[in-house]
């Protein structure tokens, strides 16, 4: 049984860095990071990451904007790098494209290698 209270008191934190950002406040990447940092931390008591990003059901996980849900693709959040399993369509194009150039540079490295 996970506890709930550290999660959520995560959760206040990433709020407050949401509307730090949307104020301009902070930058995109410092938000994130400190999303990340919120969602890391909540492993130190058995918590869950899904009460620290509680409210974030609106926002892409790359670029922070609010979307309505239904605009949202879903992503493999560890293989985009991104703070939630949903990005926006702009963000998807861009991070899916980068992705595939990428692995295909990094393939064609490997095949050079071996050759």
């Amino acid at each position: 049984m996970g506890c709930h209270r550290i999660g959520l008191g995560m959760n206040s934190v990433v709020k407050e860095a949401i509307e730090m950002f949307e104020n301009e406040e902070i930058g995109l990447n410092a938000c994130k990071k400190i999303i990340m940092a919120c969602k890391n931390g909540v492993y130190w008591c058995d918590g869950y990451e899904s009460d620290v990003i509680a409210g974030m059901d609106d926002y892409c996980g790359n670029c922070l904007r609010k979307f309505s849900s239904e605009e949202l693709i879903e992503v493999d959040r560890n293989k985009y790098f991104v703070v939630r399993n949903y990005i926006c369509k702009s963000c998807y194009d861009h991070l899916v494209c980068d992705y595939v150039l990428n692995s295909r540079l990094l393939e064609r490295k490997i095949m050079e290698k071996m050759a």
